[in-house]
């Protein structure tokens, strides 16, 4: 049995209430209805009493129906509330959106209005039942899937079928989820064209049953390339058949950008260790050869497997392995050690070498082993300068290509650069520099920086890292981080050793970033409207001038703020509520109430959008004072309200009266009251969509004009009547206004051209037609078919083309009454088209 539904009608006419409670529970025997009054008497209820739906008035005394909308709404958020009023504008319909209203219904004249009424209370409870039902494990879902990085999918057995895809795909892709799920196979128009096809036979491998993975590289539409793994997965039905895929795919990029580094780094050592005449080992902690030259294989006659894990001793006669171990104890207690001994070589003869030992430490000092560089010294003797050659190769095996080093004798005060320093400066290497020399390479102002940082560092200990300018001979002038740190033995400074790094680009960089910002600045306090910037957690950042003069708050004091401190009309929850559901590609607009420092208060239409602010995500609003505009309107409103409150709710009442009294009996005199009461009803609709359509239009969006139509003419009283649609065209419109003129056009049709009569809508250049084949216009200098209050129909009311051309002029078109073929036809141009 279907369970039974509780509503609550809240309506300031008791005889509008109790006949809508009658007409309800007719409609739908699952209704109970108790009506009132007033909404204090109807919170009260609400508090004792279990209540599925709420239905209630707008213009009632005290508190109106949004107001109390808000109350019920603070203790009740998911409980179903529908607006059922006959003060009906778009600005009420916005209030109660904005307020959470759940469905928004203006009384009408009949009494079809009630089965309408009663179909929307019970899709309201019925979808907040079912709501509630699965918004738990939605929701655990959709959070699961959001927090990773990782794009997660699931594909139907084939992959035609998008069935869930978090919104990673759109940071990893750069496309929008939206052109996944109109074609499932859009991602592989990304796929580099070269991995396709693994790709595609992963695709393949998973559909046919079984786990699939791949490694390729997307083309992001802005043409930034990135690396990603795909693993799939099937998932089989019961009868073993593939279902459905799922899997996920992550991002790569950083990772192949390292191990291609690693593979580049890894063959410019190998490559400059094979072309030494030294012989280079590498042994691990346990003393085992893990790396070595070809220059091993060569001089000991060995292949790489006999060489693979053997020890020190084994390349050295029996009678010198005693000196290779003490030359190991030594390295493991101080780091570094020389050891002079003969290597075996392939012809069994003993050639002298000197090695030299390094221990080699991981970035947290644990050890790894130790490196080896053996010269050849046979009938040589001075091998110094090479040996220490060779010592420096194997220190800066690791360093950064585009570094210049250099090291200054404390003793001696010699000053020696490296090559690669000797290029950056612009200089010839035909002698070393002296101390003074090297300073004046430095811009005249920036000397006396390292100057006195490298005093520091000889006299304290101190370790420096300044960026400062150098001039080189041409003239050029680079920007340079210049580091350097003292070697300290027995507490005494022997030595400092450091780099000079080109970092031109980057500093130019910098200042173009700082330039940006102030010109962001000089913009943004130039506005005349008041404008901010909002942090994630709804604390001003920002502050333009405009925003300080017009609040009368200092700059200090609005920063401290958020926007609830000034807003009048919304709490810290709904504002930080607004930045959370603020979208990241379009803007959003909608109007509130700034309370300056004195108390005024400033009606205000809000600009926000998604901006990056320092480097983090921030929404940028701007407020424009709109207090001429509000005036406007609450003029239209007093006329709108008399017209509707004071008006339609009696006439409702009479309707429905005179509904109920003719369902018992019928008279001639009841059936001619009726026809005035609905007469009189179309008046009031007409006066209403007058007032209140005359706004120029704010609200575009992209309308499908084919699809409108069709919908219009299910709202017309067709009878006989034909709709021939010959337009596919896309136009931007305010959705909502646009259906009410092409209601008006297609109810002009069908009332002055006859019960058979074909309506044809199509193309224009720039817009669109509706024309018929009925009576067509009239003709005379007099006669102005848009004029308010012209009809040629004893029961029309006279309006329905004049809203027509407002509606048109709202939207900057024009509309223009000519003769068609035999019949009248109305042109619609100035039309933007949808791309």
């Amino acid at each position: 049995m279907a369970a039974g539904m509780e509503i609550l009608h809240v309506d300031d006419e008791p005889g509008f209430a109790e006949m809508a409670s009658e007409f309800l529970t007719r409609r739908d025997d699952r209704f109970t209805v108790h009506t009132t009054t007033n909404p204090e008497e109807a919170m009260s209820y609400l508090r004792d009493n279990q209540v599925d739906c709420v239905v209630s008035d707008h213009d009632m005394p005290g508190k109106n129906g949004i107001e109390f909308l808000e109350a019920v709404r603070e203790d009740y958020p998911d409980l179903p509330f529908i607006l059922f009023t006959g003060k009906g504008s778009e600005e009420v319909a916005s209030d109660a959106i904005s307020a959470g209203v759940t469905d928004y219904l203006q009384k009408e004249g009949g009494t079809s209005q009630y089965a309408v009424l009663a179909n929307r209370i019970v899709n309201a409870v019925e979808q907040t039942r079912a709501r509630r039902r699965v918004d738990e494990t939605e929701q655990k879902l959709t959070q699961l899937a959001e927090k990773t990085d990782d794009i997660l999918y699931m594909f139907s057995a084939d992959w035609s079928e998008l069935l869930f895809v978090n919104s990673a795909f759109e940071d990893i892709w750069g496309l929008p989820t939206d052109e996944l799920e109109a074609d499932a196979t859009a991602f592989m128009e990304h796929v580099h064209p070269e991995d396709r096809d693994d790709v595609q036979q992963a695709m393949n491998q998973v559909s046919a049953g079984t786990v699939g993975d791949v490694e390729y590289r997307v083309i992001r539409p802005d043409g930034q390339q990135r690396w990603v793994r795909a693993d799939s997965k099937p998932v089989l039905d019961a009868d073993g058949n593939v279902d459905r895929i799922v899997g996920f795919v992550r991002d790569i990029t950083d990772r192949k950008a390292h191990e291609r580094e690693l593979r580049e780094e890894r063959a410019f050592v190998e490559q400059t260790l094979d072309a030494l005449d030294d012989i280079f080992l590498v042994f691990d902690t346990e003393f085992r050869l893990q790396r070595w030259n070809e220059q091993v294989l060569d001089v000991t006659g060995s292949a790489a497997d006999d060489v693979t894990g053997a020890k020190p001793t084994a390349f050295v006669p029996e009678d010198q392995r005693a000196e290779v171990s003490d030359a190991l104890d030594a390295v493991l207690e101080t780091g570094t050690a020389t050891v002079q001994v003969d290597v075996l070589a392939a012809d069994g003869e003993r050639v002298p070498y000197e090695f030299v030992l390094t221990r080699l430490v991981d970035d947290e000092g644990d050890d790894l082993g130790f490196a080896s560089i053996g010269r050849d010294i046979s009938g040589k003797h001075a091998r110094e300068a090479e040996l220490e050659r060779a010592h420096d190769l194997l220190g800066q095996a690791k360093e950064i290509a585009g570094v210049g080093g250099w090291e200054l004798d404390t003793e001696t005060m010699e000053m020696y650069w490296t090559d690669h320093l000797y290029d950056l400066l612009g200089v010839d290497c035909e002698r070393a520099p002296s101390l003074d020399e090297s300073l004046d390479v430095y811009h005249e102002d920036d000397r006396e920086i390292v100057e006195d940082a490298l005093h520091r560092a000889l006299e304290d200990g101190e370790s420096f890292d300044v960026t400062v300018r150098l001039r080189r001979p041409d003239g050029e002038l680079r920007w340079v981080r210049s580091q350097g740190r003292p070697v300290v033995e027995d507490g005494e400074v022997v030595s400092v050793r450091g780099a000079v790094q080109d970092v031109t680009v980057q500093q130019t960089r910098e200042r173009e970033l700082e330039q940006a910002r102030q010109d962001y600045e000089t913009l943004f306090n130039g506005m005349n409207d008041m404008a901010w910037v909002m942090d994630t957690d709804g604390q001003f950042v920002a502050a333009n001038d405009a925003a300080v003069e017009k609040t009368g708050y200092s700059r200090d004091e609005l920063l401290s703020m958020s926007p609830a401190d000034i807003d009048a009309s919304h709490g810290e929850s709904e504002v930080l509520e607004l930045i959370e559901r603020l979208p990241e590609d379009e803007t959003q607009v909608f109007e509130t109430v700034h309370e300056t420092s004195d108390g005024r208060e400033i009606p205000v239409e809000i600009s926000s959008s998604v901006v990056s602010y320092r480097g983090e995500a921030a929404a940028l609003s701007i407020a424009r004072d709109i207090t001429d505009r509000k005036h406007r309107e609450q003029r239209l409103e007093q006329f709108a309200s008399v017209v509707s409150h004071d008006l339609r709710n009696p006439l409702a009442v009479a309707k429905g009266r005179v509904k109920l009294v003719r369902a018992d009996r019928d008279s001639e005199n009841l059936e001619q009251a009726a026809e005035s009461l609905a007469r009189m009803d179309g008046l009031i609709e007409d006066l209403l969509t007058l007032a209140r359509k005359g706004e120029a239009v704010r609200d575009w969006e992209p309308v499908e004009l084919g699809d409108l139509i069709e919908e219009a003419w299910r709202h017309v009283a067709t009878a006989d009547a034909t709709l021939r649609v010959e337009t596919t065209r896309r136009i931007l419109a305010d959705r909502s206004r646009l259906q009410q003129l092409v209601e008006n056009l297609l109810a002009n049709a069908t009332e002055h051209g006859g019960s058979d009569v074909t309506v044809t809508v199509g193309d224009l250049a720039d817009g669109f037609y509706v024309e018929d084949d009925g009576a067509g216009i009239p003709t005379g200098d007099d006669v102005d078919v848009f004029e308010a209050g012209y009809s040629e129909d004893p029961d029309g009311t006279g309006f329905g083309l004049s809203i027509v051309e407002q509606v048109a002029e709202a939207h900057g078109w024009r509309v223009e009454a000519t003769e068609g073929d035999g019949g009248a036809r109305f042109e619609v141009t100035g039309v933007e088209s949808d791309a």
